[in-house]
């Protein structure tokens, strides 16, 4: 296939060329060939030369003083003739993305050497793939096609799709590795100047995003950006960004266009972190808009999930700030890759369900769908709040013992000490007043005595000492607390085997509808659980899936359980599992503890495989209670 490359390589300085010569060497048409050249001249005046066109005479290579051609030639990619479906697509994007002015289709199937209809479909795959970033493709009649959209949604395409994904080698892999080096030595000097600190992640896309803006720069391609786009206008940020574009300017003989610099201050606004690791940038400002998303998203979560922490001043506060750069990234569409995603989602599934409804204030706000990378993000927050929001319930304990009132104070003195962060009060009485005893004053009994009367709590034998594994028991044992409580959420009659379905929005209707013969549900659930559906995924892989409606709609919590006969693809991934939950508006001091253990079953792979492959309203409760189970 002849490039640009190949034809200027046939001129030599004050020789004239024909375009039929030239046709007939590379044995291609002459439409092909003065298309090439006009290729050649979009670029040649950066590097000092152009390819002048003479009626009769032909085409004639022209070079001024201090050209340099040879640095054309080093920028030469190494791209052969697309063979594959996929290799095609990727060259006809980036031949679009970077040619000026329409081509018609049948130059471009001359050029690709592939039929018409092949470049038809070839065309409607690559449209796909700009509709990702707000591009399309205009046909016009007689003169063929061309994209059209904002040059930023153009960068955006080019800095994802080809340089971070490398999906084709649009330039030489050399003289981009030594472009890329130069721009960090010129950015990273300037960071430390103006004291901003972003991730090494983050510093990694931002010098991409700057090598993609000087390669469009150059082919006379710029930004239309405004100084007041930017909410969170900060100084040191704009001057960072003007000294920035100042010195590549100065350095690439470029126009330095305010445009550019507001360019610039957003990818580094939107890639930024507030405040380093030693020490918080006090002197931020957080927008009203800003804190105003923080506080509905924290309202949003109380009213779903009952947990509080509206008042967490830290927590609201590393919201906002984590809010800051999130505004930009959302706004502009900058994608942020989470490298912790999918650990983040398999160790603290509960504040991802959290992150993930806050998120839909978030979709809802700026009518966007939010990555699952960000939700990641904002997971690592709320999973901050939930350790600071965990409170231990102190409880009361029987100690039964029939070795005197003295052993008896000591054992108590030492449970004391041992677990007081457990324990409110202590009681202690021998078999003879056990039988007497008001059980309703304790939760658990613990005994030194083999009891042989029935005693309406959970009875732990221990040894008259508290020995270790007594004490690693007796842990356990507060650490798990009273299990009864389950059987208010889980009920039997919630417990369903028999719902059918291709697709989640089948299957949930069907489930509503076995609901409704229970019990009556509030009007528009069915709505409201698909409209959460809509905003933000609720299956987080495991085959389980956990949705809700997007509102507090029924006053007592309810939670029904789905066990699906085969797997069907909910959002992202496989679902056999579904807990339909609805939390109440009436307060329910065991909300967290039925959180903590509903999260520890849906975090043990090996247990809801057992639940599948058992599908049992009994199974599902000893597993929830963490009793031994035994797969095959």
């Amino acid at each position: 296939m002849v490039d640009k490359y190949n034809i200027l390589q046939e001129f030599s300085s004050g020789t004239y060329i024909t375009a039929e010569t030239l046709a007939d060497r590379f044995k291609v048409s002459t439409k092909t060939i003065r298309m090439r050249i006009k290729e050649i001249n979009e670029t040649a005046a950066h590097y000092g030369f152009s390819i002048e066109s003479k009626p009769r005479y032909g085409y004639l290579l022209s070079l001024k003083e201090n050209h340099r051609i040879d640095d054309f030639f080093k920028n030469r990619p190494y791209i052969s003739i697309p063979e594959t479906v996929a290799d095609r697509i990727n060259y006809l994007l980036a031949y679009l993305l970077n040619y000026n002015g329409y081509i018609k289709l049948d130059d471009l199937s001359s050029f690709l050497f592939v039929s018409r209809p092949t470049m038809q479909n070839t065309i409607k795959e690559v449209e796909s793939i700009l509709e990702q970033y707000k591009l399309k493709i205009e046909r016009k009649p007689n003169y063929g096609i061309r994209i059209v959209g904002e040059e930023f949604d153009c960068r955006r395409c080019i800095g994802d799709y080809f340089v971070k994904r490398n999906k084709l080698d649009i330039i030489n892999d050399k003289y981009k590795d030594d472009k890329m080096k130069c721009i960090a030595d010129i950015v990273i000097p300037l960071l430390q100047k103006y004291d901003i600190y972003i991730s090494e992640t983050a510093l990694e896309t931002f010098l991409e995003q700057i090598y993609v803006a000087l390669f469009r720069i150059k082919r006379g391609k710029y930004v239309s950006l405004k100084r007041n786009d930017i909410n969170n206008f900060a100084v040191k940020e704009w001057e960072f960004a003007s000294e920035l574009m100042e010195v590549l300017a100065k350095l690439e003989n470029l126009e330095c266009l305010e445009a550019e610099i507001v360019y610039i201050e957003i990818y580094l606004k939107g890639k930024r972190m507030i405040g380093k690791v030693s020490c918080d940038e006090t002197n931020f400002v957080i927008k009203e808009e800003i804190d105003n998303l923080t506080m509905q998203m924290l309202e949003s979560v109380h009213s779903q999930f009952k947990m509080d922490f509206r008042v967490n001043f830290e927590i609201r506060m590393m919201l906002n700030q984590h809010m800051v750069p999130l505004d930009i990234r959302i706004k502009y569409d900058i994608q942020s890759k989470n490298p912790l995603l999918d650990e983040i989602k398999s160790k603290y599934i509960m504040a991802y369900t959290i992150a993930a409804h806050a998120s839909t204030v978030l979709t809802e706000h700026y009518r966007k769908k939010i990555s699952e990378s960000e939700i990641g993000y904002l997971a690592l927050i709320f999973a901050l709040a939930i350790e600071q929001n965990v409170k231990i319930q102190k409880t009361n304990i029987l100690i039964v013992c029939s070795s005197g009132k003295g052993s008896s104070r000591l054992l108590a003195y030492k449970y004391k000490k041992e677990f007081g962060e457990y324990l409110n009060e202590i009681y202690v009485c021998d078999l003879t007043e056990l039988k007497l005893f008001d059980f309703s004053k304790v939760s658990f009994v613990l005994t030194t005595v083999s009891i042989v009367v029935y005693v309406p709590k959970t009875v732990l034998e221990v040894g008259l000492f508290l020995g270790d594994t007594d004490k690693v028991a007796v842990r356990e044992l507060f650490k798990t607390g009273e299990k009864k409580y389950l059987f208010k959420y889980y009920k039997e009659e919630a417990f369903f085997v028999d719902i059918n379905g291709n697709n989640k929005e089948e299957i949930l209707k069907e489930l509503c509808n076995k609901i409704e013969k229970q019990r009556k549900l509030p009007e528009g659930f069915y709505d409201a659980v698909l409209k959460r559906e809509g905003l933000a995924q609720t299956d987080f892989g495991n085959f389980i899936a956990m949705p809700h409606p997007y509102r507090t709609m029924t006053e007592e919590t309810l939670v029904y359980i789905a066990i699906l006969k085969k797997p069907v693809l909910w959002t992202k991934y496989e679902v056999q599992v579904i807990f339909l939950i609805s939390v109440g508006t009436k307060e329910d001091s065991n909300l967290n503890k039925f959180y903590e253990d509903t999260t520890k079953l849906i975090l043990k792979a090996e247990a809801v495989k057992y639940l599948i492959k058992n599908p049992e309203y009994k199974v599902l409760i000893d597993l929830l209670s963490q009793r031994e189970y035994h797969t095959e």
